[in-house]
């Protein structure tokens, strides 16, 4: 048992990350209302390349942890050894997103003219895809696995009064 929950929580992270590169990218495809982005900004600005990122990052967020959630929920053991599987899931869904990223980049030459702030925060740009959205998924991942142990252990303090 305690076997397969690893393999599944790797395979989670695996799945989640790859999840998250396509969400990101399709969100970013729809474009958001011209009245909101004018709140940050003229365009490429930087503060609204940072709004943008963090509003299509938000969604992905919320994905990250309920997904955790359900996914590191501990029975009997604690949520380190299901949060480290799939953590390294996540890892070589990263390392796997990068090196397909940096294959798609160089066969492009339309990255050469891009500022370093669009390459780093779009989610439709390789090779990182989107910097924030990663960092929404470690977050979301992380959180889970503490809001699941704390919730295993109220239940245990529960059950001995």
């Amino acid at each position: 048992m305690k076997h397969s929950r690893r393999i599944a929580a790797f395979a989670s992270g695996l799945a989640l990350y790859s999840t998250a590169v396509m969400l990101g990218g399709s969100l970013a495809g729809l474009r958001l209302p011209l009245g909101l982005t004018a709140l940050w900004g003229h365009s490429e600005s930087l503060p609204q390349l940072l709004a943008e990122a963090a509003v299509y990052a938000l969604p992905i967020f919320v994905l990250a942890l309920s997904w955790s959630y359900v996914t590191l929920r501990p029975y009997r053991r604690g949520r380190w050894p299901a949060t480290a599987w799939c953590l390294g899931g996540l890892g070589l869904a990263w390392l796997a997103w990068l090196l397909y990223g940096v294959v798609c980049a160089a066969e492009t030459t339309s990255l050469v003219a891009m500022p370093l702030s669009t390459l780093l925060l779009s989610p439709q740009v390789p090779p990182l895809w989107g910097l924030l959205n990663g960092l929404a998924v470690l977050v979301g991942v992380l959180v889970a696995g503490v809001l699941a142990r704390r919730h295993v252990l109220l239940q245990g303090l529960t059950r001995r009064r």
